[in-house]
């Protein structure tokens, strides 16, 4: 095990107004703010939602699933500046450090479905409705 102490540095709470594109949103607030090291806590609903449970590189059913109907969510996770995308990403490419919002999920079955809950890596989303706390490191 490897430990790193950090100070808590600023903390912001976030509201996302509907349909904003929930990556979108929160990559442009990072970067004008600047966060580079930070935990976070989102919950809300999302009107659509992309999911992945694993890697990208997973054989064989696709990791990854997408809802076209709103969902409630909880998910916890952080902010790093990375020099190349984690493996998540794909043969996505950088061009050096770039913010990486790594969320792990909770998400409700959909309407009608309360008793099926599904987890994984929020991958993109489209907002009905979310908050998010930022708990920046220093």
């Amino acid at each position: 095990m490897r430990a790193e102490e950090k100070k808590l540095g600023r903390v912001f709470h976030l509201e996302f107004d509907e349909d904003d594109d929930f990556f979108g949103e929160f990559e442009r607030f990072v970067m004008e703010k600047n966060i580079r090291s930070a935990s976070l806590i989102v919950f809300g609903a999302l009107k659509e939602s992309d999911i992945r449970t694993g890697f990208r590189e997973v054989i064989g059913p696709s990791a990854t699933r997408y809802f076209h109907d709103w969902r409630e969510l909880i998910a916890v996770g952080n902010i790093s500046w990375p020099e190349e995308p984690p493996a998540v990403r794909g043969d996505e490419t950088w061009d050096g450090p770039k913010p990486y919002i790594h969320l792990h999920l909770a998400l409700s079955g959909g309407p009608y479905q309360p008793g099926e809950v599904l987890v994984g890596h929020l991958s993109g989303g489209v907002v009905k409705g979310m908050f998010a706390e930022v708990h920046e490191f220093v």
